[in-house]
């Protein structure tokens, strides 16, 4: 299908990228599908697309609210304009979801259409979990913008947010204040010196509580009971800060009044008060007893003068008088000061103003006032801020907080902590076969499951995604493998998710403090790194980290390192292996063998690094440049010698699996002058786990007039059924049968050979290397 715009056609675009980066598809005047690329069928089912119109397999719609836009509006948009673009889904109810970006454009000659998409299916996934999380958050914060004063600033203090409440206090519209910073409001009340402290204290990671005045737009002047809560991002640094208020400017209004009655008639102008005012002063014996108390909390908290004149402090407020004897011992020295009580289920906010005589304080007067919703909407922030939405788990934060104050206990103290970094194994696979609203259900199961388990001094996190975090704080390496092991246990048990049952087993790294790490993003990179050998051995759930371990990583790294410059460097060769017709004593083909020469480690062999080359999908440019060479030699061979031998390449599973791969055999053939006849491609039983591509594959290079046999046959995942189908010229027995001829390997062997030789396929040892 030819895509280009006449505008555009200067630029050369290669088929193969197209197909390789896009969906293509080719629709008639009735918009029915005539034709489709290999990324578009394997993405849908392709009995069900073909032939039938796009609208009856695709529904558009409108990716923020899901609203669904009728087809019609399509067409005429393609119509005014040449092109529509936006999101459909595929509407099949008997595939999973399928959500995809579309360019629909008309053809010049207007015999149809042409579809051109990128696959958006996972970036919708995350796109909805996140609204919902985002419906979740506005919810809170509709809750708490109710009850208090809220603004939020970035790092360098410039104002994102301010909420109704802001707006209505400082008298300035929403608008005047956003890109601003708290310098609008600033009434030059305070000294430089005041918000330097609070700056260092916010910057720092801390909450800072304090009372500020502030100047409104119209000139008045109110103030305001603050906290700044600093949000930290992951390496620990305020990435915004959120400030929580409430009016206290009457509060301060009536302790100005207070001041001005002091000498009048003092009870009965506060009595009226909403908050409680009250006075204290030392009895001969030095006990602080009051001396008065009115307000309507005083009334509400029965603490009236009526009811507490002479009476101690600590006899009326009992244990509560211990946790605050100290601000009341600094205002008798002549400090004013503030600080919170919690009271029943009530919160109060109680400022001691000290008055003198003579230079001696002789009592102290006081203004409590309630901050329950206040707290309330502090709490909830703090919570938003520090636990995982959905497992109720702590987060990454609180996690690091915790850790970090463990190490400066266990630095003290001289002990361990065992660090754990844990990922459910085939949690993708539950994803995408049951949905996220499935997956999101067993993260919960799990998180409980954790919850319910961990023993005294054990601490949980979430990650993210499937990743959990724990310590064990006081723990030997003994005790780390007892944890582990009993999580295993616990995981074992089904999870149970609407009637399905579940099975899913982790996989746990173990770093131990400090002998692995003293710092946490040592100790979590370390219990990391053991994670992923655990995954990748498949031996065990659980792994220590080791030096060796870390000395096969560095090692492992650094081969990753060079093998990326091996071609461009010349560094690989390939050495060629004779195959023998025993019966003629004459050699009948060769194999073409991958060496890596190291400028250091000199010659490596292929098991120490095609497993690094497969991993990181290197195996895709070092396979082709193995099937050029080794077809470029022989060519070369062919020049001056006659006989009819071939020369084998092995092609690895992920190679195979590029369907641009009968393409590429065909293009290296064409580009080295090599007859087909002479290259045999060697693959293993692993294709089998796709058998349909397979075969369609194997059938393209048959057809080339190029060899297929099946490598390593008896060691993998192939069935007679489906290696019946496979249109192969040889199976190689594996060197595992060959080298080890007792009874039941002599029997296989037999075997194999009955079937290949009743199936019309030439039988080739591996391993036989003697007479």
């Amino acid at each position: 299908m030819m895509m280009m715009d006449k505008s555009v056609a200067s630029v050369h675009i290669d088929a193969k990228v197209w197909n390789q980066l896009y969906l293509l598809a080719e629709l008639d005047n009735q918009h029915r599908f005539i034709a489709t690329n290999d990324s578009f069928r394997s993405l849908t089912n392709d009995h069900f697309i073909q032939g039938c119109a796009i609208n009856q397999c695709f529904q558009p719609f409108y990716l923020l609210t899901n609203q669904k836009i009728g087809w019609l509006y399509v067409w005429d948009k393609v119509k005014e304009h040449g092109v529509w673009r936006g999101y459909i889904y595929l509407s099949d109810q008997f595939s999973a979801r399928l959500v995809l970006y579309v360019s629909i454009l008309q053809k010049e000659d207007l015999s149809g259409y042409y579809v051109i998409g990128e696959n958006r299916t996972k970036q919708y996934d995350e796109l909805d979990r996140q609204l919902e999380q985002l419906r979740d958050l506005t919810h809170m914060k509709e809750a708490y913008d109710e009850a208090s004063i809220i603004a939020i600033t970035d790092p360098k203090g410039v104002i994102t947010y301010v909420n109704d409440m802001f707006c209505q206090i400082s008298k300035y519209d929403r608008t005047e204040l956003i890109g601003r910073t708290h310098r609008i409001i600033n009434s030059k009340h305070h000294p430089k010196q005041f918000f330097k402290d609070m700056w260092s204290t916010i910057k720092q990671g801390h909450v800072w509580r304090g009372e500020v005045k502030n100047k409104a737009k119209d000139g008045s002047y109110y103030w305001m009971n603050t906290t700044i809560v600093p949000f930290l991002d992951e390496g620990g640094r305020p990435y915004q800060y959120v400030s929580i208020r409430s009016d206290i400017t009457d509060r301060i209004a009536a302790e100005t009044e207070l001041a001005k009655a002091m000498e009048h008639d003092f009870r009965r102008t506060i009595k009226e008060l909403q908050n409680c005012i009250f006075k204290t002063e030392k009895n001969d014996k030095g006990h602080i007893i009051f001396t008065l108390s009115e307000g309507k909390i005083a009334e509400e908290l029965s603490m009236t003068t009526e009811l507490v004149a002479g009476r101690m402090l600590k006899e009326v407020w009992g244990k509560r008088f211990e946790e605050v004897e100290q601000y009341f011992e600094r205002a008798f020295s002549g400090v004013s000061v503030q600080f919170e009580l919690s009271y029943g289920e009530r919160f109060f906010y109680i400022s001691l103003s000290p008055i003198a005589k003579n230079g001696s304080v002789v009592e102290v007067v006081a203004s409590m006032m309630d901050i329950t919703e206040r707290k309330q909407a502090e709490e909830m922030i703090y919570y938003m801020a520090h636990y995982d939405a959905l497992t109720q788990l702590p987060n990454r934060t609180l996690f690091n907080e915790e850790l970090h104050q463990a190490i400066k206990v266990a630095e003290k103290d001289k002990h361990q902590i065992a660090v754990m970094f844990m990922d459910l194994n085939h949690f993708k696979l539950v994803n995408d076969s049951l949905g996220h609203s499935m997956g999101d259900e067993l993260l919960q199961q799990v998180a409980q499951r954790l919850k319910d388990h961990l023993p005294e001094h054990a601490y949980v996190s979430r990650q993210g995604g499937d990743e959990f975090t724990l310590y064990l704080d006081y723990a030997d390496r003994m005790q780390a493998k007892e944890l582990a092991t009993l999580i295993v246990e616990q995981m074992a048990a089904p999870f149970i998710l609407h009637n399905n049952e579940v099975y899913i087993s982790p996989s746990i790294g173990i770093s131990m403090y400090p002998d692995d790490g003293k710092t946490i993003d040592e100790l979590l990179k370390c219990a990391d790194a053991a994670m992923y050998v655990v995954k990748d051995e498949r031996t065990s759930h659980y792994c220590f980290f080791t030096e060796e371990l870390h000395q096969k990583i560095t090692e492992r790294m650094e081969l990753e390192r060079d093998l990326r410059q091996a071609i461009p460097r010349g560094e690989l060769e390939l050495w060629y292996q004779p195959k023998m017709n025993l019966k003629h004593n004459e050699i009948i083909g060769l194999e073409a063998l991958l060496r890596w020469n190291h400028p250091e480690q000199e010659i490596v062999a292929p098991n120490l690094f095609i497993g690094i080359a497969e991993e990181t999908n290197l195996i895709l440019p070092i396979g082709k440049w193995v099937l050029y060479e080794a077809c470029r030699q022989m060519k070369e061979w062919l020049s001056i010698c006659t006989r009819h031998v071939t020369v084998a390449v092995n092609i690895s599973f992920r190679q195979f699996s590029d369907h641009e791969f009968p393409d590429l055999v065909a293009s290296v053939l064409k580009e080295t002058g090599l007859p087909p006849q002479y290259l045999e491609l060697e693959i293993t039983e692993s294709v089998a786990q796709d058998v349909e591509y397979a075969i369609r594959a194997l059938k393209k290079i048959k057809e080339l007039g190029v060899g297929v046999s099946i490598d390593d046959f008896g060691t993998g995942y192939s069935s007679l059924s489906s290696l019946s189908q496979f249109p192969v010229d040889r199976l190689k027995i594996d060197q595992s049968f060959v080298r080890n001829l007792n009874p039941s390997n002599q029997a296989i062997i037999r075997t194999i050979i009955d079937i290949a030789n009743h199936m019309g396929i030439t039988v080739i040892a591996e391993g036989v290397e003697t007479m």
